[in-house]
Protein backbone atom coordinates (compact mmCIF):
# COMPACT_ATOMS: atom_id res chain seq x y z
CA UNK A 1 0.00 0.00 0.00
CA UNK A 2 1.79 3.38 -1.21
CA UNK A 3 1.18 6.50 0.39
CA UNK A 4 -2.01 7.96 -1.83
CA UNK A 5 -3.82 4.72 -0.66
CA UNK A 6 -3.21 5.69 2.88
CA UNK A 7 -4.70 9.40 2.82
CA UNK A 8 -7.63 7.65 0.89
CA UNK A 9 -8.06 5.58 3.62
CA UNK A 10 -7.87 8.29 6.19
CA UNK A 11 -9.71 10.53 4.18
CA UNK A 12 -12.00 10.98 7.28
CA UNK A 13 -10.91 11.32 10.53
CA UNK A 14 -11.91 12.59 14.04
CA UNK A 15 -10.14 14.30 17.00
CA UNK A 16 -11.65 14.45 20.17
CA UNK A 17 -13.53 17.94 18.85
CA UNK A 18 -12.79 17.79 15.46
CA UNK A 19 -14.15 16.34 12.07
CA UNK A 20 -11.43 16.10 9.07
CA UNK A 21 -13.05 15.34 5.83
CA UNK A 22 -12.10 16.18 2.54
CA UNK A 23 -13.33 19.56 1.08
CA UNK A 24 -16.83 20.21 -0.60
CA UNK A 25 -17.91 22.85 -3.20
CA UNK A 26 -20.68 23.74 -0.57
CA UNK A 27 -17.85 24.73 1.80
CA UNK A 28 -17.71 28.13 -0.41
CA UNK A 29 -19.45 30.32 2.09
CA UNK A 30 -17.34 29.11 5.08
CA UNK A 31 -14.46 29.55 3.36
CA UNK A 32 -16.18 33.01 2.27
CA UNK A 33 -16.42 33.39 5.79
CA UNK A 34 -12.83 33.27 6.36
CA UNK A 35 -10.89 33.82 3.77
CA UNK A 36 -12.91 37.91 3.61
CA UNK A 37 -11.48 39.01 7.03
CA UNK A 38 -7.70 39.76 5.85
CA UNK A 39 -6.54 38.76 9.84
CA UNK A 40 -7.97 35.02 9.13
CA UNK A 41 -5.44 34.62 6.20
CA UNK A 42 -2.63 37.53 7.30
CA UNK A 43 0.12 33.97 6.68
CA UNK A 44 -1.14 32.35 4.07
CA UNK A 45 -2.92 34.20 0.76
CA UNK A 46 -4.28 37.34 0.04
CA UNK A 47 -8.13 38.38 1.12
CA UNK A 48 -11.16 37.36 -0.85
CA UNK A 49 -13.69 39.74 -1.95
CA UNK A 50 -16.41 37.41 -3.42
CA UNK A 51 -18.33 33.99 -2.79
CA UNK A 52 -17.32 33.27 -6.36
CA UNK A 53 -13.88 33.77 -5.52
CA UNK A 54 -14.12 31.41 -2.92
CA UNK A 55 -15.72 29.09 -5.37
CA UNK A 56 -12.82 29.28 -7.63
CA UNK A 57 -10.03 28.40 -4.11
CA UNK A 58 -12.06 25.46 -2.99
CA UNK A 59 -12.42 24.04 -6.27
CA UNK A 60 -9.08 24.73 -7.38
CA UNK A 61 -6.68 24.86 -4.56
CA UNK A 62 -8.62 22.48 -2.06
CA UNK A 63 -10.65 19.57 -4.19
CA UNK A 64 -9.47 19.21 -7.51
CA UNK A 65 -6.64 17.11 -5.79
CA UNK A 66 -8.24 16.31 -2.41
CA UNK A 67 -5.54 13.45 -1.08
CA UNK A 68 -3.85 14.99 2.13
CA UNK A 69 -6.02 17.90 1.88
CA UNK A 70 -8.83 18.04 4.77
CA UNK A 71 -11.52 20.98 5.85
CA UNK A 72 -11.95 20.90 9.62
CA UNK A 73 -15.18 20.86 10.52
CA UNK A 74 -17.27 21.72 14.31
CA UNK A 75 -18.80 18.29 15.29
CA UNK A 76 -21.70 20.12 15.92
CA UNK A 77 -22.45 22.05 13.37
CA UNK A 78 -20.77 20.68 10.69
CA UNK A 79 -19.04 24.01 9.49
CA UNK A 80 -15.68 24.04 7.94
CA UNK A 81 -13.82 26.53 10.63
CA UNK A 82 -10.36 25.78 8.71
CA UNK A 83 -7.88 23.76 7.12
CA UNK A 84 -4.91 21.66 7.45
CA UNK A 85 -3.05 19.88 4.67
CA UNK A 86 0.15 18.60 3.30
CA UNK A 87 2.59 20.73 1.04
CA UNK A 88 5.55 19.56 -0.95
CA UNK A 89 4.58 15.90 0.02
CA UNK A 90 7.71 13.71 -1.48
CA UNK A 91 6.34 10.38 -1.64
CA UNK A 92 10.36 9.13 -2.25
CA UNK A 93 12.04 11.51 0.65
CA UNK A 94 9.05 10.27 2.77
CA UNK A 95 8.93 13.95 4.23
CA UNK A 96 6.14 16.70 4.15
CA UNK A 97 5.54 20.21 4.79
CA UNK A 98 1.93 20.67 6.94
CA UNK A 99 0.33 23.80 6.33
CA UNK A 100 -3.37 25.26 8.26
CA UNK A 101 -5.43 27.82 8.98
CA UNK A 102 -8.27 28.33 11.14
CA UNK A 103 -11.27 30.78 11.46
CA UNK A 104 -10.52 33.74 13.97
CA UNK A 105 -13.49 32.91 16.07
CA UNK A 106 -12.08 29.79 17.26
CA UNK A 107 -8.27 30.76 18.21
CA UNK A 108 -6.63 30.25 21.36
CA UNK A 109 -8.75 26.78 21.85
CA UNK A 110 -5.95 24.26 21.16
CA UNK A 111 -7.91 23.22 18.45
CA UNK A 112 -5.26 23.55 15.26
CA UNK A 113 -2.83 22.41 17.58
CA UNK A 114 -5.05 19.32 18.27
CA UNK A 115 -5.12 18.93 14.80
CA UNK A 116 -1.65 18.68 13.76
CA UNK A 117 -0.77 16.38 16.65
CA UNK A 118 -3.56 14.09 15.06
CA UNK A 119 -1.76 14.53 11.67
CA UNK A 120 1.76 13.73 12.86
CA UNK A 121 0.53 10.44 14.21
CA UNK A 122 -1.15 9.54 10.77
CA UNK A 123 2.24 10.98 9.07
CA UNK A 124 4.60 8.85 11.29
CA UNK A 125 2.37 5.68 12.27
CA UNK A 126 0.09 5.54 9.17
CA UNK A 127 1.67 7.11 6.05
CA UNK A 128 5.13 6.25 6.77
CA UNK A 129 6.61 9.35 6.55
CA UNK A 130 9.85 10.17 8.05
CA UNK A 131 10.14 14.06 8.67
CA UNK A 132 7.18 16.83 8.83
CA UNK A 133 8.07 20.57 8.46
CA UNK A 134 6.05 23.65 9.51
CA UNK A 135 7.13 26.95 7.96
CA UNK A 136 6.05 30.36 9.57
CA UNK A 137 6.56 33.89 8.94
CA UNK A 138 8.77 35.11 11.76
CA UNK A 139 6.00 37.42 13.34
CA UNK A 140 3.16 34.64 13.34
CA UNK A 141 3.48 33.53 16.91
CA UNK A 142 0.26 31.69 16.85
CA UNK A 143 1.71 29.95 14.64
CA UNK A 144 5.29 29.03 15.88
CA UNK A 145 3.16 27.76 19.96
CA UNK A 146 1.07 25.52 17.63
CA UNK A 147 4.29 23.71 16.21
CA UNK A 148 5.97 23.62 19.60
CA UNK A 149 3.08 22.70 21.17
CA UNK A 150 2.31 19.61 18.38
CA UNK A 151 6.19 18.59 19.27
CA UNK A 152 8.37 20.30 16.59
CA UNK A 153 11.70 21.81 17.28
CA UNK A 154 12.77 25.28 15.40
CA UNK A 155 15.22 23.80 13.11
CA UNK A 156 16.76 27.41 11.26
CA UNK A 157 15.47 30.96 10.78
CA UNK A 158 16.03 31.92 6.75
CA UNK A 159 14.91 34.83 4.40
CA UNK A 160 12.62 33.49 1.38
CA UNK A 161 9.89 35.35 -1.39
CA UNK A 162 6.18 35.47 -0.34
CA UNK A 163 4.53 33.96 -2.97
CA UNK A 164 1.86 36.12 -3.47
CA UNK A 165 3.74 39.61 -2.29
CA UNK A 166 7.31 38.57 -3.74
CA UNK A 167 8.51 40.66 -0.89
CA UNK A 168 11.85 39.23 1.14
CA UNK A 169 10.51 37.96 4.55
CA UNK A 170 11.97 36.19 7.27
CA UNK A 171 10.65 32.95 7.84
CA UNK A 172 11.55 30.08 11.10
CA UNK A 173 10.98 26.76 10.22
CA UNK A 174 9.99 23.57 12.53
CA UNK A 175 10.92 19.99 12.20
CA UNK A 176 9.27 16.62 13.29
CA UNK A 177 12.15 13.53 12.59
CA UNK A 178 9.84 10.28 13.28
CA UNK A 179 12.68 9.31 15.79
CA UNK A 180 11.22 12.04 17.73
CA UNK A 181 8.18 10.98 17.96
CA UNK A 182 6.68 9.15 21.35
CA UNK A 183 2.75 8.11 20.94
Amino acid sequence: MNIWTKLAEFAFFETDRLILRPFSYWDAADFYQIASNPSNLEFIFPSQSSIEESQYVIANYFMKNPLGIWAICEPSTQKMIGSIKFEKLDEIKKEAEIGYFLQENYWGQGLMTEAVKELVFLAFREFGLKSLVIITHQENRASQHVAQKAGFSLHRQFKGSDRYTRKMRDYLEFRYERGDFHE
